[in-house]
């Protein structure tokens, strides 16, 4: 019989933990930011006396809202020195303060879980060391959701009554107008423009043709496109007159601003401001506008590709058609004339088609193809912020701080340094390391890190998805930018996270 010998756990009693703080506060006001020197302080003090444990670092994200993960520099920079293997357990307040997400917060406490790192919540009492805290985590994460949504809906509410009793002030100002002293005013030479363009567009001249004649007189410095003059002769502003919540905020996390299409009420709201057109030619304008939608089968109502599709020949948008009862998309370029380009109409169920074929390869393929993606985007990013002299200067500094911070903190908590002293030095270094931290955020590449974020949204979606039968327009929405038709047999689905992915259409 084989002979088994025991081998004992090693003892880890007399090892020393290293722990980190995490803090985050919802404003960059004095009253509660409670700085950074009061937050390694608090953390100090707590320490002080352990014989197990060390206090390593400070992890604090100022005003930066904790709806989202991705928004906070020092709540990611807490994640990568624990993946590197320096942190052994991260205290912090509350799960609040932690994460007001609920898929954030498990998802960070899990991968710290399979690092072997422990995060204790002290308000909650939740430690994740124990087997039984997540189910505990999960409950306190979803009312910290609800507590955010809570807010944002009171937020909402507020704005809602302003528009009902007309008191809602808008921040767009249209051209033609300046925004002085919370009103709209009249901006004589812009004004000017304005009725021109009315002029024009109901004595039969189309919006195209506006357009080019307003370029070539270069009234403006930005170019004046067919969709510019269309929100002009659409904006009820001009007639003095205000239409309220033509875009909503939705319900859910992430918190994104969507057209009103029906979906919320609307308040119309008369004789906000001076006009600049009479309403018998606005409502002439509008007349013009409906009757050349008919006459040339253009659909005006809401489709998920509606300006989503663009021309790889031109670089034009393409419009929605209704031809023999059947929807079509075409290049406003080849629908103004054949010479102006080549690519032709296409059917919108070849689109949706596509979509299909496109949506159920991902679902498949999406850990061959996102994955390393992923990866390989992740290590780059890494060595070129690394490699930056700029970002890494500022680095040295703000970890050169923190360790002022600490030091004079401790020798206070000994009673070493004078308390008049300590406070004016730790003042001092808190007021730099602020903008030390500012610095470096405003040279880190935003860029990057929506493209990464994105990227993390694509995998996050696709590991929950199922195989597609039909079209779908809130997957669609989801996931894809715009189309871009390279011919009349081959468009590019462009998704969020700059990735493309070729399909052929069936002719």
């Amino acid at each position: 019989m084989a002979e088994i010998t025991i081998i004992p756990a090693k003892d880890r009693s007399d090892e020393i933990v290293r722990t980190a703080a995490y803090a985050r506060v919802s404003s960059d006001s004095e009253d509660q930011l409670n700085s950074f020197a009061a937050q390694i302080r608090y953390y100090t003090e707590l320490l002080k006396d352990s014989t197990d444990a060390v206090f390593v670092d400070m992890y604090a994200d100022e005003g930066i809202s904790g709806t989202s993960a991705a928004k906070r520099s020092e709540f990611q920079r807490l994640m990568s020195d624990c993946r590197k293997g320096k942190i052994d357990r991260v205290l912090t307040k509350s799960i609040s303060r932690f994460a007001r997400n609920t898929k954030d917060s498990l998802e960070a406490v899990r991968e710290l879980k399979t690092l072997g790192i422990s995060v204790y919540f002290e308000k909650e009492n939740i430690d994740t060391g124990e087997i039984s805290s997540e189910m505990m985590l999960a409950i306190y994460s979803q009312f910290a959701q609800e507590e955010s949504m809570s807010i944002s809906k009171n937020c909402r509410l507020g704005v809602k009554k302003r528009m009902m009793d007309g008191t809602y002030k808008t921040a767009s100002t249209p051209f033609g107008y300046d925004y002085v002293s919370g009103k709209l005013q009249i901006n004589p030479e812009k004004a000017a423009v304005v009725k021109q363009i009315f002029d024009w567009y109901v004595s039969g001249i189309g919006m195209n043709e506006i357009a080019t004649r307003l370029n070539q007189l270069g009234v403006r410095k930005e170019i004046w496109r067919r969709g510019t003059i269309y929100c002009i002769i659409t904006n009820e502003k001009y007639i003095g007159d205000t239409l309220l919540q033509k875009t909503f905020t939705i319900d859910t996390l992430p918190f994104r601003g969507v057209i009103n299409r029906g979906e919320k009420e609307q308040y119309y709201v008369s004789g906000t401001h001076e006009p600049i057109i009479e309403k018998s030619i606005f409502d002439t304008a509008q007349k013009v506008l409906a009757k050349r939608d008919k006459s040339s089968g253009t659909i005006t109502e809401h489709s998920p590709f509606h300006s989503k599709i663009v021309c790889g020949n031109c670089g034009s948008t393409f419009r929605r058609k209704n031809r023999k009862n059947h929807v079509y998309w075409v290049c406003r370029k080849h629908d103004e004339s054949a010479d102006n380009c080549g690519i032709r109409q296409i059917r919108e169920e070849e689109f949706r088609i596509a979509f299909v074929r496109l949506w159920n390869k991902l679902q498949a393929h999406y850990k061959a193809i996102l994955s390393p993606m992923l990866r390989q985007l992740e290590t780059l990013s890494e060595r070129e912020k690394s490699g930056d002299k700029q970002l890494a200067n500022l680095r040295k500094e703000i970890a050169e701080f923190k360790q002022q911070m600490h030091l004079i903190t401790v020798l206070n908590s000994q009673g070493t340094l004078d308390g008049a002293y300590f406070k004016e030095c730790s003042q001092e270094l808190d007021r730099k390391l602020i903008t030390a931290q500012k610095q470096l955020h405003a040279n880190l590449d935003d860029e990057d890190s929506e493209r990464l974020d994105d990227i993390r949204k694509l995998i996050r979606i696709f590991e929950r998805a199922e195989p597609i039968t039909e079209f779908d327009d809130i997957k669609f929405g989801q996931i894809v930018e715009k189309i871009t038709v390279m011919s009349e047999t081959e468009i590019r689905f462009d998704l969020i996270g700059e990735i493309g992915f070729t399909e052929r259409i069936e002719r």
